[in-house]
């Protein structure tokens, strides 16, 4: 009995700290996170973009109130 209890002790101790060091990792992943979905959007837009059956061609902003007369 005496094991048994000191051995689910031992176990108990070492999943806190697994835990606790674990926890010193959610803030970088989570921003590693973020940084690798904006990536994939960015590479999502560039692949589209080069297989796209016309050429892209950036759009032209104009200023407020102007109009293209080429529509």
């Amino acid at each position: 009995m005496k094991v048994k209890a000191e051995y689910t002790e031992q176990q108990r101790s070492i999943a806190a700290e697994v835990v606790n060091i674990a926890c010193g990792y959610v803030e970088p992943l989570s921003l590693l996170s973020d940084v690798v979905a904006k990536l994939d959007v960015l590479t999502s837009f560039a692949q589209v973009s080069v297989d796209a059956p016309e050429p892209y061609v950036r759009p032209r902003l104009l200023a407020k109130g102007l109009t293209d007369d080429l529509m």
